[in-house]
């Protein structure tokens, strides 16, 4: 068995912090997912003042959840103290993701039963899972 010459020894611990900045944890794509869908019911929700007031407070409310989870993720991601911090960034934003496709589903579900309403399957966010046409 070689042993390692010992002038090695301390390049190679001064290289590790780098390997491991290299290997970060990576939220934002999970960021910027959650904030797609956010993005997408906020858009899909224009013009829908028609709705009754109590639905369209329902959809509103989730899409709240999903911008206030959105925020605690960019505060966790952005300035982390560690990989934990990072972690609990995707879990935020995995969170506030769902949050805001619930809101389209929800949308989406009024939509369809308001009277005299037949959205078409060709319509915007009208192919979200959990959505049945």
């Amino acid at each position: 068995m070689r042993s390692v010459p010992l002038f090695l020894v301390p390049i190679v611990l001064a290289l590790l912090p780098s390997i491991g900045a290299a290997q970060a944890i990576d939220c934002q794509t999970h960021i910027a997912a959650a904030q797609g869908a956010i993005d997408k019911v906020s858009d899909d929700m224009k013009g829908m003042e028609s709705l009754p007031k109590d639905q369209l407070l329902y959809v509103h409310t989730l899409v709240a959840d999903a911008r206030m989870l959105l925020d605690g993720a960019h505060h966790d991601c952005d300035q982390p103290q560690a990989d934990y911090d990072r972690a609990r960034a995707i879990a935020k934003a995995e969170a506030a993701r769902g949050s805001a496709e619930a809101a389209d589903i929800l949308h989406w579900h009024f939509m369809k039963s308001m009277p005299g309403t037949k959205p078409s399957a060709s319509m915007p966010g009208m192919n979200m899972p959990g959505m049945k046409k």
